[in-house]
């Protein structure tokens, strides 16, 4: 059976989507403005643009296949960079075969249309699909590491043109030193420097290379409908120069600061030339989405690489880019609260194709211009017929990973693998299942996340962020008592005592006891001024307090320390509105809800702050969008009968039940939970 698809001059005719790794407005805001990346800066002037909220937690492989798939790791079955090989042999990079769902190429192929997919996360084995796959396994294998080796089997479906996609793979060796001038100016002088990192420079920017000219032999050498390309060369340049960019960070030498850092301008730089590229391949009758799993800390934000905590994930942001143009996209459009669960709803409907409602995301329709949402299906996993997926019983040989394993090894990704398999196995087995629970309570589900923490193997169970977790499902539940204690054993071990302590101030606010609570967030705040979050709860526990004033100073300095931190502008919202200030309390309202737009607490205080300005029909809306988040929403249902009755509508007696009607009739799945 094949799902109709909805014909329009309006939509594209095909969709090209671009993934990089780890892109972030921060970094590119500024180098656009300084004339430094001009083929984004054209398309941001043609197209629209946001903010892409991810999902917890951020890591590369679960982000990717929640992008491809538009469903969270529950469902897609992707939970780490490793899992236990089929044939109980150790370990192996998470394989394409383990994703449970439908990506969108292989609802693209069941929908009769042909895509090219290059180097997306955990793609290998390369799918069947009507199209060109090229696996994210797709790199020099240890054993042949030299120019014009052939690919290992499974890189590249169909298999033919495995000969072919080879010959665009750019080796390091063939980079010579004036290729890596534009990001290590005086790369000649430091060549001869003991230790120094221009090898695994050149590996990265050879890496990106082979990518991109894959990726381009692909869209100009044959037609298709839809095109994702993944870069990962922002995210492995971040981890390996970040700490190098300007401002320099008081532990970084002046030696190695002026030696690298121009690499992170130059690695950005280098994705803006090759946009250039695509963009002209793709056309202009394509709609091209530029995405990013997560973003990326780069000024004061940085973790301190001296204190030995931090790891990979430490240093990714949650909010990455979205920006798009083209055929159905809106000149000068704005994403507001967009996830990354979002993208594949969004690409289905440029392709005239519908999402499914087990897909929470929604369809990014503020940024879309005559494409409208066709009704959603049940599920596309419900579809029969041909989609392009492995056969079930599909292994693959544990010597093929082997290359990629050592390469996350070296990404500081994972710890090198013991020597006992079954051990490994079981390892990566429990990781793996912590990461579940992570990202079911990301999901909203903490009694479920707590479950499956409570069944962990005691060795992972007790490690520390598992304890975390399960304190912050207990406070989810109410479980106080349970929080507490965990938390004090924690803080007696000298663990985190800032993420410790708020969470200790957040029990003791929900047993009522706030002034403990804000004593304790202002003992916190004095020895770390700049922590993210913690000015936020000064001024949440301030507010429950009525201390108006203090709760107004704690969240504009929450918002100094992180511009982006939605809750905090969305609780200055809120002190605003009390304190007689409605028209700040729209603007911040209105800047909350475009970086987290599922907040009904947003919306309602929109709501009442439009409402108090006079516009009638601005409130309604808000209030609208808060029932269709939160149905039961009882303050929201009161204030809307009157907004609609101040529009010159229905009297407040009609409104309340039509519209919580409505709102349980149409609402989709949150994807929070």
């Amino acid at each position: 059976m094949r799902i109709a698809r909805v014909r329009s001059d309006r939509l594209p005719r095909r969709v090209l989507l671009l993934g990089w790794d780890a892109a972030d407005w921060q970094m590119i805001d500024p180098l656009v403005s300084q004339g430094l990346m001009p083929t984004l800066a054209s398309l941001l002037a043609r197209g629209a643009r946001g903010n892409l909220a991810t999902t917890q937690p951020m890591l590369s492989p679960i982000l990717w296949n929640t992008i491809a798939t538009g469903r969270r790791a529950e469902h897609h079955g992707i939970l780490g960079f490793t899992e236990p090989s089929p044939d109980g042999s150790g370990i192996r990079p998470s394989a394409s075969t383990s994703r449970r769902t439908k990506a969108i190429w292989n609802i693209l192929t069941q929908s009769g249309l042909r895509s090219h997919v290059v180097g997306w996360y955990a793609s290998h084995p390369a799918e069947p699909i009507a199209g060109t796959m090229v696996s994210n396994q797709l790199e020099f294998a240890p054993a042949q590491d030299r120019p014009g080796a052939p690919f290992a089997s499974g890189v590249v479906h169909p298999a033919s043109r495995a000969e072919e996609i080879a010959q665009c793979r750019v080796h390091a060796s063939e980079l010579g030193l004036d290729a890596l001038v534009p990001f290590v100016p005086n790369a000649a002088a430091l060549a001869s420097r003991p230790a120094n990192r221009l090898g695994v420079l050149s590996q990265m920017l050879a890496q990106t290379a082979s990518v991109h000219a894959m990726a381009t032999r692909l869209l100009e050498g044959d037609d298709w409908d839809f095109a994702a390309v993944y870069l990962d060369g922002i995210d492995r340049f971040g981890h390996q120069f970040m700490e190098f960019h300007p401002p320099r960070m008081a532990e970084v030498s002046e030696e190695d600061f002026a030696a690298y850092e121009h690499c992170m301008t130059g690695i950005y730089r280098f994705h803006d030339m090759m946009l250039e590229t695509l963009l002209r391949i793709a056309g202009e009758d394509a709609a091209v989405l530029l995405i990013s799993d997560h973003g990326y800390h780069h000024g004061e934000r940085r973790p301190d690489p001296r204190e030995g905590k931090a790891g990979p994930v430490d240093w990714h942001r949650p909010y990455g880019v979205f920006a798009g143009v083209g055929p159905g996209i809106r000149a000068g459009g704005r994403a507001f609260g967009a996830s990354i669960l979002d993208v594949v709803p969004t690409v289905l409907t440029l392709l005239g194709l519908p999402a499914a409602r087990d897909m929470p995301g929604r369809v990014l329709a503020e940024v879309l211009d005559g494409a409208a949402e066709p009704p959603r299906i049940d599920s596309w996993e419900a579809v029969e017929g041909e989609c392009g997926r492995h056969p079930e019983d599909l292994r693959i040989d544990p010597a093929e990973s082997r290359a990629a394993i050592a390469q996350l090894v070296e990404l500081g990704y994972i710890a090198p693998p013991s020597a006992e398999s079954e051990a490994n196995a079981r390892d990566t087995a429990a990781a793996n299942r912590f990461n579940l629970a992570c990202s079911i309570a990301d999901a909203g589900s903490p009694a479920r996340a707590a479950a499956i923490l409570d069944e962990l193997d005691p060795s992972l169970r007790e490690e520390p962020n598992a304890r975390l977790l399960r304190a912050s499902c207990a406070m989810a539940m109410g479980e106080l008592d349970l929080a507490r204690s965990i938390l004090v054993a924690l803080a007696a071990r000298g663990h985190d005592p800032i993420r410790v302590g708020m969470m200790l101030a957040g029990v003791e606010t929900s047993a009522g006891d706030a002034e403990a609570a804000l004593a304790r967030l202002e003992a916190l705040a004095v020895a770390h001024p700049r922590t993210p979050g913690l000015h936020r709860r000064i001024g949440e526990v301030a507010v429950l307090l009525s201390r108006h004033e203090l709760a107004e100073q704690a969240l504009r300095q929450a918002i100094v320390v992180d511009p982006q931190d939605d809750a905090a502008l969305g609780r200055l919202a809120e002190v605003r509105l009390l304190r007689g200030d409605p028209e700040e309390a729209v603007d911040l309202a209105l800047r909350a809800a475009s970086l987290e737009f599922r907040d009904p607490r947003v919306h309602l205080v929109l709501g009442r702050a439009r409402l108090a300005c006079g516009d009638a029909a601005g409130a309604v809306e808000a209030l609208e969008t808060c029932l269709r988040l939160a149905p039961r929403a009882a303050a929201a249902r009161s204030l809307l009968g009157q907004a609609r009755h101040a529009a010159g509508g229905e009297p407040p007696a009609v409104v309340p039940a039509r519209i919580e009607g409505r709102a349980r009739r149409g609402r989709r799945p949150d994807p929070r939970g």
